[in-house]
């Protein structure tokens, strides 16, 4: 019976939160549970269960982290403001401003028509709520794994998206504020309902070869026991439920079928960072090394720390999370410790914080949620002050984009940097672990070129700013000694420039004079690389991809693709300033990098217009990890005909087949892998950054 089916639920909430809870904060919990009740009376859920059971479920997920009263209080009342009669203002009267506050954080907004507007207006509120207290995403991440717990009466069509919406935001999300052990429970269902055939498959798989797994699970133990015995170091061995990494390598096709039924995993939990230090030495000496990543020094998003390595046996591998109890407990729960995380834990999440507290800045609600999704989902880096102060900055920043997270000064008149000791340009990359300290000249000002490799809004408003402040005939100055370093790659400069090339500039440019193009360039709305660029750039020939309203801001420009690593519409891309024109290379090709520590100055970030164009064509390069037959052969074509991608080629060798597919896009080369991984049985394709050749095989980009 329903009655009975509260109360059951109300005794579970009171024997968890009595273990721990003094009795005046159990008794305000109880009392928030009732009146949630009363709010709730009579509403049921999709699955007809009495409605007030969700908010006790999410209040009981949070009581098992041992969250305070006040949580508990405004995860059982979450829904309140939003579904019932009841206001902040009665909630505020009867718990106080705290609870009021928190249930305000968490209610959605759905004051306009467009629904898409109201999502991303309430994601921007719950990131508001978030940074004035980081209680609010914890309710929130529990309501959500309740949520998704629940997602069985619900249509197939709305399963996955409230899937795809979990993946895209409140995964990374509990990532970013170190509660790693929420966001494990949360993905894997992701997979289970956006996937179900997929997932599946791979617990078929994991089933079918668990007892062989378990026989090699205890070689390891027992190899692992024995070697902290001979070392004199304690600790404790802890298998690892690492089903959802390997999902993760799976749907990401890192790894195939094969390896995943191969894959092993534990945690060992040490007393000290010494202890974890003299068991990778030790490892080292007595086992085969595959991958060592020292996440000590170099925490992970949310603090995560931990030294990871792999190992490789007989038959298996292993991986292993090596950490103090301290630090396993920090991995899991991140924000929710407070003050009790290392220092490491919260000095990360307040980096991200930071980074999120400029996201939030902008009117457009709309503009905001995009933003954050971008945030989420780049890779990022993680650098030190010397003090010891760690920065969150996207992969690809540089010595400038460091400059302007430390502060304002520091940008400003920053003049060279010490990266780990070593004087190097402001223009140098930054790599994850690495102590930056700005040399600075207070008579320094920006220049107008850095915006050419910066790589932060945060920057490069700032730069502008600095710029657009500058008196009109120091603009003009400005902007002419930019466009005379950038015309130093074609050995020409300003005083080089006839009559016509001048005329040629202002049509372009539609500017009447060259003061005005001075200006632009001087205030970073023209680079001066692509004046001389679109000036001088050689042999100009035409081609198919390179078409001006594919890539913002080279309207008028030379571009072409290149053939190093064959970028498609939609991956992530950086330019390269040649005298042959403006090369497009996709962000992480070895050529581009290698550019990048010769020549940075020649470096440039681009963007697409749009990332999904119908009527433009790039060859992409697949490498299936399995031999195909003929008939299998004849499958993939129609697998792609069906599917509208081109097949160019098919050829097959050393048991594995190469195919060279025409597409519009990025997402449709995902869609593609996705397909006939399904209908081969799971094989590891591959992306390669070019055609395969007999002699040469080429690596993925």
């Amino acid at each position: 019976m329903p009655g009975e089916e509260v109360s059951q639920a109300k005794r579970q909430l009171n024997m968890i939160i009595d273990a721990y809870l003094k009795s005046s904060d159990v008794e305000r919990v109880l009392a928030a549970c009732d009146y949630a009740d009363i709010a709730h009376s009579g509403v049921t859920r999709k699955s007809g269960e009495p409605y007030i059971l969700h908010p006790i479920a999410v209040s009981c997920i949070l009581a098992h982290m041992r969250m305070d009263a006040e949580t508990l209080m405004a995860a059982l009342l979450h829904d309140v403001i939003e579904d019932t009669d009841f206001s902040k203002d009665d909630i505020t009267e009867k718990f106080g401003r705290v609870v009021a506050e928190l249930v305000d954080g968490v209610t959605k907004l759905s004051h306009s028509s467009d629904k898409e507007y109201n999502k991303a207006a309430s994601f921007r509120k719950i990131l508001q709520a978030t940074l004035q207290d980081p209680r609010v995403i914890i309710i929130k991440l529990a309501d959500r794994y309740h949520n998704m717990t629940t997602l069985g009466a619900l249509r197939p069509d709305k399963r996955a998206r409230i899937a795809q919406e979990t993946f895209d935001i409140f995964v990374p999300m509990a990532r970013l504020v170190g509660m790693n052990e929420m966001a494990d429970n949360l993905e894997h269902l992701c997979y289970q309902n956006l996937d179900l055939d997929m997932y599946n498959n791979v617990q078929e798989n994991l089933l079918i070869t668990k007892p062989e797994r378990c026989k090699y699970q205890a070689i390891w133990e027992q190899n692992l026991a024995d070697l902290l015995n001979t070392y004199n170091i304690q600790g404790r061995i802890k298998k690892k439920n690492n089903n959802i990494e390997l999902l993760r390598h799976f749907v990401k096709n890192e790894i195939d079928l094969q390896e995943l039924t191969h894959s092993h995993a534990f945690e060992i939990i040490l007393q000290s960072i010494a202890d974890c230090d003299r068991l990778v030495e030790a490892l080292r000496e007595n086992f085969q090394v595959l991958h060592f990543e020292d996440h000590i020094r170099r925490p992970l998003p949310g603090g995560n720390q931990s030294l990871m390595i792999r190992l490789k046996g007989e038959k298996t591998t292993l991986s292993l999370t090596i950490q103090t109890e301290l630090m396993r407990k920090a991995a899991r729960f991140g924000v929710v410790l407070g003050e009790n995380a290392p220092q490491a834990c919260r000095s990360a999440i307040q980096a991200s914080m930071k980074n999120l507290n400029m996201l939030v800045g902008g009117e457009c609600a709309k503009t905001t949620f995009n933003d954050l999704l971008d945030y989420l989902h780049q890779e990022k880096i993680w650098v030190y002050t010397p003090h010891g102060q760690l920065h969150e900055l996207p992969q690809g920043a540089t010595a400038v984009d460091f400059a302007y997270s430390a502060s304002l000064f520091l940008g400003n008149h920053a003049v060279g940097a010490k990266i780990n000791g070593d004087i190097k340009p402001l223009s140098t990359p930054l790599t994850s672990g690495q102590v930056i300290e700005i040399i600075t000249d207070v008579l320094a000002t920006p220049n107008p070129d850095w915006l050419s490799f910066i790589n932060t809004q945060k920057a490069r408003r700032a730069i502008q700013n600095i710029l657009k402040e500058q008196d009109i005939d120091e603009q003009r100055l400005v902007g002419q000694q930019a466009l005379n370093r950038a015309l130093k790659l074609f050995n020409r400069s300003v005083k080089d420039l006839s009559d016509s090339d001048w005329i040629d500039l202002l049509e372009w440019r539609h500017v009447e004079n060259k003061e005005i193009l001075f200006e632009q360039i001087a205030v970073g709305d023209l680079l001066p690389q692509l004046v001389a660029n679109h000036l001088f750039a050689q042999d100009q020939v035409e081609d198919d991809h390179a078409s001006d309203r594919l890539i913002q801001g080279t309207e008028g420009v030379d571009v072409k693709y290149a053939h190093c690593c064959n970028p498609v519409l939609g991956d992530p891309i950086q330019g390269h300033l040649s005298r042959r024109g403006l090369i497009v290379h996709r962000a992480r090709c070895h050529n581009l990098l290698h550019e990048q520590h010769l020549h940075p100055e020649n470096i440039m970030a681009l963007h697409w217009t749009s990332e999904e164009e119908d009527d433009v064509n790039f060859t992409a390069y697949l490498c299936i990890d399995m031999l195909l037959n003929d008939e299998q052969i004849s499958e993939l074509i129609y697998l792609c005909r069906k599917s509208k991608t081109g097949v160019e080629a098919v050829r097959v060798y050393e048991g594995k087949t190469y195919v060279n597919i025409v597409v519009n896009n990025r997402n449709q080369i995902a869609q593609i892998i996705r397909e006939l991984r399904m209908h081969f049985g799971f094989p590891r394709i591959s992306r390669l950054a070019m055609p395969a050749t007999i002699n040469e095989i080429s690596k993925a980009c």
